[in-house]
């Protein structure tokens, strides 16, 4: 029964509607914003291929972010990533609270660096999240670090 409980959980997080998007992000200096996927309210990349995206998703089944962050902590740990640390509160820039978790992981040989930041506000969780190859990524986190402090749900 737990793990058929685990199971729903984290598919329900994949297969939920995306939500209408409400929310702002600063793209970062050296990013450049994309509009041809989809899968995602917003998403940019810089030129070495370190990529910053957003979803709205309707929170559904409606519940807290101490919910929702672990669906998206449990869901990464399957998929291979290892957890740089404790996660960390994160207050988006109406002050929202947010939780935020640092994985990396290998992928094809190369080491691969994933941050990702989950708000939740009303009827709506957002996804915010960044990635890349560690040699680039590294480089870049700064200007990731800047634009999620940016967020606004």
């Amino acid at each position: 029964m737990k793990t058929l409980r685990r199971l729903v959980l984290c598919t329900a997080f994949a297969l939920l509607p995306q939500a209408c998007a409400s929310f702002h992000i600063q793209t970062p200096g050296g990013f450049a914003e994309l509009s041809d996927d989809a899968r995602y309210d917003y998403r940019a990349t810089n030129a070495d291929g370190v990529v910053l995206a957003v979803r709205a998703v309707a929170n559904e089944p409606e519940a807290g972010l101490d919910f929702w962050s672990r669906v998206v902590d449990e869901r990464l740990r399957r998929q291979g990533y290892v957890g740089d640390g404790p996660s960390e509160t994160l207050h988006d820039a109406r002050g929202i609270p947010g939780t935020v978790f640092r994985y990396h992981a290998t992928h094809e040989g190369r080491a691969h660096r994933y941050v990702v930041a989950v708000f939740v506000r009303g009827n709506k969780v957002f996804v915010v999240e960044a990635g890349g190859d560690r040699e680039v990524f590294d480089p870049a986190a700064p200007a990731v670090e800047r634009a999620l402090r940016s967020f606004r749900s």
